[in-house]
């Protein structure tokens, strides 16, 4: 045996061959699972930020997060229509439970006024001191995004006809947008006060100014990967084009 065992080893290493391969672009090293660290657009790997734990909900999801100008969290998750409320120390408890399954938007003004929206049944909540109310529902099945404006108007995005809705108070409200995609996913305003609105399936980010007007400000030219397994999540993702 050892006698032999040298050979072997020197067969294994002369039929050995060297292989290589580089990686060194965003597509590259989104192949494969990254930890501890974060890539940019132009494919650079540098370390990511600390996570710590804040909450757990014991919730299946949580589908939306804002934040009061006192640092109070609200939390809403998915599939019992559970809202949370979490202060600075961490400190949470829950503070409203929707009929609905899901909250996938809240927002909070600057009075720090909380309002949900809730889906499938496409309706929008106030909570004040606990208690909520029914503020607006335009008739669509999913609020997917609240954001309240500079100005303190709401603004609401829906599916699955891609509207977005201008609220100006409980039970006043009319379409601001149409963006011709299926769902808004998004909402968020600039530094100049336009609105910004994430759509699907497209993946097309919209600008719209105070005047109602929009224009494509990005096209990522992507179409959905995911779809939920429930139908009532993002039921417009399947429906055919």
């Amino acid at each position: 045996m050892k006698f032999f065992l040298p050979l072997l080893l020197a067969a294994g290493l002369f039929g050995a061959t060297t292989q290589t391969w580089e990686m060194n672009n965003y597509q590259d090293f989104l192949r494969g699972r990254i930890n501890g660290l974060s890539l940019t657009r132009d494919g650079r790997l540098k370390l990511g930020p600390k996570l710590d734990e804040v909450f757990s909900s014991d919730q299946s999801e949580i589908w939306s997060l804002a934040r009061a100008s006192d640092g109070t969290l609200y939390a809403g998750t998915g599939n019992r229509g559970r809202l949370y409320k979490i202060d600075s120390s961490g400190k949470s408890n829950l503070l409203w439970t929707a009929r609905s399954a899901d909250h996938f938007a809240v927002a909070v003004d600057a009075k720090c006024t909380v309002y949900a929206g809730t889906s499938p049944d496409g309706k929008i909540y106030r909570i004040q001191n606990g208690a909520a109310t029914e503020y607006f529902a335009p008739k669509e099945r999913y609020i997917w995004a609240l954001a309240v404006s500079p100005s303190g108007v709401l603004f609401a995005a829906t599916g699955d006809q891609g509207k977005i809705y201008r609220i100006t108070g409980a039970g006043q409200g009319s379409i601001y947008y149409e963006t011709g995609q299926s769902n808004v996913t998004g909402l968020a305003f600039d530094n100049q006060g336009r609105l910004l609105a994430g759509s699907e399936p497209n993946g097309i980010l919209y600008q719209i100014s105070s005047d109602g007007k929009g224009f494509v400000l990005y096209d990522a030219n992507l179409s959905p990967k995911f779809v939920p397994s429930s139908p009532r999540r993002m039921a417009a993702s399947t429906r055919p084009r």
